[in-house]
């Protein structure tokens, strides 16, 4: 293995693991369990890249990589339970995108996933549309979920919910994108590409079970994760949450304002008993209901929608919830 796989290789585990401890970080500040499922992404992928690492090294102290083992799916169960772990991660990120949180929505995916995967491990013999056929899943896997969330999109009325995913219209896109290059990539390298020699910048290397676009992939996904884990972390860290009660499951309308509400307001400077009523406005609370609930005077309340909309640019509520939901 050369000193550039060795680095690279170190390199990927490394922001696997940070980004992992920054959404454990923003989880601990904000209480927001969405962040749990994104951490684990990461440790799992680092699991099953440092897996695919110890490999290679072993096989560079005892003998060549040959076509006896380069095309072979090494520790299959393991591989095929990390990779389910992985995918019921991504899924569950993206169907919460979509206020989809009926457990079998994660759980038929990923029992399918592992079932196939079996079947073409047990059923077909050692060969390069072998392992082929158990990566592509991964892939189709990952096609399928965002082809539910666009039909999510496409059906659903809630012009909220329709709001957030397109916002990650561009974020889909380039996923899209990449997931189309991980295919192509891994047709290339296991179906056409010679295994390669000894003399090979690619020696010792399982490169069929690598996959560098697969590689930019998590580095895409670990930016857009990281970056609002890092606001909220920066938000909190002079303001830590409040200790909440056992209420049951929070209502997803307000799960979804609390996510924006720290960062719009900041954005406009608002004060935070503006944030604080700002938060129940969304909701669809009218001004009397808002200052029972504060105690406050219905006209302190007025003022300070008055106030939070001359601080956000709007003229109206209407036009600030949509601003609120824009942002």
């Amino acid at each position: 293995m050369s000193l550039f796989f060795f680095v690279y290789t170190i390199a990927l585990l490394f922001i696997c693991i940070a980004t992992a401890s920054i959404c454990g970080a923003a989880w601990a500040v904000s209480h927001r369990n969405r962040y749990i499922p994104q951490a684990l992404f990461f440790i799992f992928y680092f699991a099953e890249l440092a897996s695919i690492f110890g490999s290679e090294w072993m096989v560079q102290n005892i003998s060549n990589i040959n076509p006896s083992n380069y095309y072979d799916i090494d520790l299959p169960a393991f591989r095929i339970l990390i990779g389910a772990a992985i995918l019921s991660c991504f899924w569950y990120v993206v169907l919460d995108i979509v206020d989809v949180h009926q457990l079998r929505a994660v759980v038929i995916p990923t029992i399918i996933f592992i079932c196939v995967c079996t079947l073409i491990v047990a059923a077909m013999p050692y060969s390069a549309l072998r392992q082929w056929l158990f990566y592509t899943m991964r892939q189709i896997s990952l096609i399928a979920c965002l082809v539910y969330a666009r039909y999510r999109y496409h059906k659903s009325n809630d012009e909220i919910m329709q709001q957030r995913i397109t916002k990650r219209t561009h974020m889909m896109t380039i996923l899209s994108a990449l997931i189309v290059c991980i295919l192509i990539e891994d047709t290339f390298v296991i179906l056409d590409l010679p295994i390669p020699g000894p003399d090979s910048i690619f020696a010792a290397l399982f490169l069929s079970s690598r996959n560098f676009s697969e590689n930019i992939m998590m580095l895409y996904l670990a930016y857009t994760v990281v970056r609002p884990a890092f606001e909220i972390i920066s938000l909190h860290f002079n303001e830590p949450p409040e200790a909440k009660t056992d209420e049951g499951e929070v209502n997803r309308l307000t799960g979804h304002i609390e996510d924006r509400l720290p960062a719009y307001a900041a954005a406009h400077g608002l004060s935070k008993r503006e944030r604080e009523i700002l938060g129940l406005a969304m909701q669809g609370k009218s001004n009397r209901e808002i200052a029972n609930e504060l105690i406050l005077a219905e006209g302190t309340i007025k003022t300070h929608l008055h106030n939070i909309m001359k601080k956000c640019g709007q003229a109206n509520r209407e036009a600030l919830r949509k601003d609120f939901w824009a942002s």
